[in-house]
């Protein structure tokens, strides 16, 4: 007997990858552009909720525009930030409002905090 639909989708590791069905309403207009354009909309819904969560798009307007800095990843197209590094010396999270970047006046180490370079020391 052969077998019928679609070959199923396996994982790094050759298993089958399981699934589940989830329903989303979309307007009818843009199902029907996705489906002229070809477009496989549960593909498109895996890889759109992936790059969510992976900070790869901007939740606030769903730009991939995404920029690195020393202490953030912002996006640049509405400058929302997505969510901050840690320090690089000490491993504390920065925060805009407690914890900001710092160098040391004798430039010993080249990034850091508040939390890991005292008052007195910040150039």
């Amino acid at each position: 007997m052969s077998s019928v639909g679609r070959p199923p989708e396996l994982d790094g590791n050759g298993e089958i990858v399981q699934k589940s069905l989830v329903n989303v309403t979309i307007p009818s207009k843009l199902a029907q552009f996705l489906k002229e354009k070809g477009i496989n909309r549960s593909k498109l819904f895996t890889d759109v909720v992936t790059k969510l969560f992976n900070d790869e798009i901007c939740k606030r307007c769903y730009s991939d525009h995404i920029e690195e800095n020393i202490t953030r990843y912002q996006c640049r197209s509405c400058k929302h930030i997505l969510k901050y590094k840690n320090c690089e010396n000490c491993n504390n999270p920065y925060d805009v409002h407690y914890n900001k970047f710092a160098q040391p006046e004798d430039k010993a180490f080249l990034k850091g905090c508040y939390d890991c370079i005292p008052p007195e020391e910040r150039a």
